[in-house]
């Protein structure tokens, strides 16, 4: 057997994904045998190197590609430092020399993860653009280059790092495998949470020991992923691929495809979430959170400071202040406030940054024409919340009642309902008219008898919609009481221990008989792993 041949078999058989057995049940358990058994002082080695064998066996070479960006993070971050600790330079200079370093730091991670992800879809696009106008050119061949898995997470992070130290938020790390461990550390690697240095330097980097507090919020935290992933999103995952391949369609199918997309979405990605803040509070590390109720929000804006909350905060800390304050939007408030008066002007500004979060949150997701839709139609959404506000809760005083009253909670609860559903039924179409012609069959031909008669097609049968209804609705139970502020946590350790692991046996054995697993499962399929 040649040795190419070896590792073929081996990257066959091995299957590190948050979901998958062999993650939580073998390679985090040795990870926590070797941290456990090294000197304080060497844990965090142990990480690094966990890290990069979890991402070496998903990634193989492109794995170099993650370690030329850490080192030159680490590297910029330290020229950043030379320049704030640099007493010979005056004020003035010394911010225009540390921001050339911070542009073009940014600009080179920027273009690499351009080069990776987007260099087809804009060639290909600009040469239909030039055909479209009729002048003469060469097709765009495709170069379908391959990205490293987690790219766009751990770029948006060597940026976060690089422009904190440029504002002084922090010192620049003078040990690369410190910043090679920021960025590379497993738990966050696939997708996210977006962390930030200053959130797990004080843990991450510290070898604290495993302690049974941590071992057991940890696994309970991964159990309730993987009730969500199992039971839920890879349950209908089978049908939300059957119905969005589907050429023609009644409108009553392309509604039902969008709800049971954004459930998937949510359980996918929050489960998995919920995975990766369970192994990283395994050895002490306290992660960001990445959801909080999102469904009980009250508007497109609120629903955004609830879902990938990381990215959300890293959006607004490094591109709507920025841009808020950047001098030509000043004082292109100041001009709108000349010609059209002062309330034009105090949307201005905002509605500028606003633009400039979605464009980049519709981009950042990938190539896709979709995604960049999906940025602005919240945008306009969130566009027109701002200038609709006032007047509603206006009208609001005027009719005697208040955002409290369940009326308005009611009708903020369906509008949000159909705002997050059409939203997520363009970010899943393959293309934009796939996403139109869905959204206008809702309204031109939704006959409902359609969807009934077809319910047994779309890959599940009733074994499956009985599990997916039961575990939704207790998830849903259990994001009501948080959101209600109940202290379930402490009222659950409250009970005697045998009720305790009673509850979690329970869970386990619904995962391990009502899981979705087995033949034809795909366990590498998150959603938010490919952005």
């Amino acid at each position: 057997m040649s040795i190419d041949h070896f590792i073929e078999c081996i990257r066959l058989w091995w299957d590190p994904v948050y979901s998958s057995w062999m993650f939580f049940a073998l390679f985090l358990p040795a990870v926590i045998l070797f941290y456990s058994i090294a000197k304080e002082e060497k844990r965090c080695f142990v990480l690094l190197l966990s890290s990069w064998f979890f991402f070496i066996s998903l990634s193989g070479w492109l794995f170099t590609i993650h370690l030329a960006e850490t080192v030159f993070t680490w590297k910029t971050a330290l020229s950043i430092q030379a320049v704030n600790e640099d007493k010979g330079l005056k004020r003035k200079e010394k911010g225009a020399k540390k921001k050339r370093i911070l542009v073009q730091g940014i600009l080179c991670l920027i273009i690499v993860l351009f080069i990776l992800k987007y260099l087809d879809f804009t060639g290909s696009g600009i040469v239909r653009l030039i055909h479209f106008l009729h002048i003469p050119s060469p097709e765009w061949k495709m170069l379908n280059i391959i990205a490293p898995i987690g790219i766009s997470y751990f770029t948006l992070e060597a940026i976060s790092y690089i422009t904190d130290v440029y504002w002084e938020k922090l010192s620049a790390e003078k040990s690369y495998s410190r910043v090679a461990l920021y960025m590379g550390f497993f738990p966050t690697l696939i997708e996210g949470p977006i962390t930030r240095f200053s959130d797990v330097k004080d843990t991450l980097f510290k070898g604290m020991p495993v302690t049974y507090e941590n071992l057991m919020a940890g696994y309970q935290r991964i159990l309730l992923g993987l009730f969500k992933k199992l039971l839920i999103a890879d349950h209908l995952a089978p049908a939300v691929d059957i119905v969005y391949s589907l050429t023609e369609m009644k409108g009553s199918i392309a509604l039902f495809a969008a709800i049971i997309f954004t459930v998937q979405e949510y359980m996918d990605f929050s489960g998995s979430i919920d995975i990766v803040i369970g192994a990283a509070r395994i050895f002490g590390v306290g992660l960001k959170e990445n959801f909080r109720q999102p469904f009980f929000a009250k508007n497109a804006s609120d629903f955004w400071h609830r879902w990938h909350i990381t990215l959300g905060t890293f959006f607004r800390d490094y591109i709507f202040y920025p841009v808020s304050v950047n001098k030509g939007v000043m004082k292109l408030s100041k001009k709108m406030k000349e010609r059209f008066g002062m309330e034009v002007s105090r949307l201005t500004g905002p509605s500028v940054a606003i633009f400039c979060v979605w464009i980049t949150n519709g981009i950042w997701h990938g190539p896709k024409w979709t995604y960049i839709f999906y940025g602005l139609y919240y945008f306009v959404l969130i566009f027109l919340e701002n200038i609709l506000e006032k007047p509603f809760l206006s009208l609001l005083t005027r009719l005697k009642t208040d955002e409290s009253s369940v009326p308005v909670r009611v009708f903020r609860s369906i509008k949000l309902f159909f705002i997050v559903i059409f939203g997520e039924m363009f970010f899943r179409a393959e293309a934009l008219s796939q996403g139109i012609r869905m959204f206008t069959l809702i309204f031109t031909d939704f006959d409902l008898n359609a969807l009934v008669s077809g319910l047994g097609e779309y890959g599940m049968d009733l074994h499956d919609y009985i599990t997916v209804t039961i575990a939704f609705l207790l998830i849903m139970l259990f994001n009501v009481l948080k959101e209600k502020n109940v202290p379930f946590d402490r009222k659950f350790k409250a009970l005697p221990k045998p009720v305790r692991w009673a509850a979690w046996y329970v869970i386990i054995m619904s995962i391990v008989i009502f899981g979705a697993y087995g033949s034809g499962y795909d366990a590498a399929g998150m959603i938010y792993a490919k952005f």
